[in-house]
């Protein structure tokens, strides 16, 4: 379990100037997932899957890669189809479904089900089935170095033989109405200059830590200032409230419940949370166990 004091460090180096600040990359733009856009994207083919993992349906799909920096984030699509994925995945994978449904049945016989707008952690060494009924779209998000490894998103269902004996791990369910409800660990409040405005009062949960890191974050109103870069890449799904990020030099831009957005390594500016507000994070785990000393 990790120190849940995490936020506070990282404020604490942000006020500080920042321990890479001479490292900053060019790109640190804030990235807009708007899955009304993301539903439209031209995704580029992918070869056929080998014959031997698709029991059913049609062997089409695409991919089209949309960040790559500590994390890749990607589209992903295909035709009607059930996969066997007998070979342990090699990677932490978070998925965010656009379009259709999908059905996970593990190799233990456990039955999951998800519908366009939920999310869920497939962990590595999961195996069993995927089965999508429809036409299914999805945003992912893996790790660099294993994506890198893996050399695409399909080789590495079947890179790697299983281990017996060992038994694969469940699915993780990130779904609305239980990431509203979950209840947070308080956090030390934000160092003095952080809050430009507002209550200074926020907490989280640490969901999972594998390759990579999922937490729950929440905070009351109020107006952030980031004043020196961001330490890592952090994806972002609103959960409850709204959130407008201003960019040192540019244009505010709003997210609402259900959007998604990257905040990059480097970013600065104004973080400013109007109402309650409550998100999901992913962060890749080297870059958060660095940034929390």
């Amino acid at each position: 379990m990790r120190n849940p004091i995490i936020r506070a460090v990282f404020l604490s180096w942000l006020i500080a100037g920042g321990l890479m600040s001479g490292a900053v990359r060019a790109e640190t733009e804030i990235l807009s997932l708007n899955p009304a856009s993301l539903r439209e994207m031209a995704l580029e083919s992918l070869p056929p899957w080998p014959d031997d993992m698709v029991l059913s349906g049609t062997n089409e799909h695409g991919q089209k890669i949309l960040h790559e920096g500590e994390f890749v984030i990607a589209l992903y699509e295909a035709m009607p189809a059930t996969i066997d994925v007998a070979i342990p995945y090699t990677y932490d994978e978070y998925v965010l479904v656009l379009e259709g449904s999908v059905v996970l049945t593990s190799t233990e016989g456990v039955r999951q089900e998800y519908q366009t707008g939920d999310q869920f952690l497939v962990p590595q060494g999961w195996t069993g089935t995927w089965e999508m009924p429809s036409r299914f779209r999805e945003l992912i998000i893996v790790e660099t170095d294993q994506w890198e490894a893996s050399d695409s998103l399909l080789a590495a269902l079947f890179a790697s033989p299983p281990k017996a004996g060992s038994s694969a791990p469940a699915v993780l369910p990130l779904l609305a109405n239980t990431l509203q409800q979950a209840e947070l660990d308080s956090l030390p409040p934000w160092p003095e200059g952080v809050v430009i405005t507002g209550t200074n009062a926020h907490g989280q949960k640490v969901l999972h830590e594998g390759q990579l890191v999922s937490v729950l974050y929440g905070a009351e109103a109020a107006l952030l200032e980031v004043g020196a870069p961001f330490p890592y890449d952090e994806y972002v799904f609103v959960v409850e409230g709204e959130v407008i990020l201003t960019s040192k030099g540019g244009s505010p831009k709003t997210f609402g419940v259900g959007d998604s957005f990257l905040v990059p390594k480097g970013w600065m500016g104004t973080w400013d949370m109007p109402v309650k507000y409550r998100e999901k994070i992913i962060v890749e785990t080297k870059a958060w166990n660095i940034a929390e000393g």
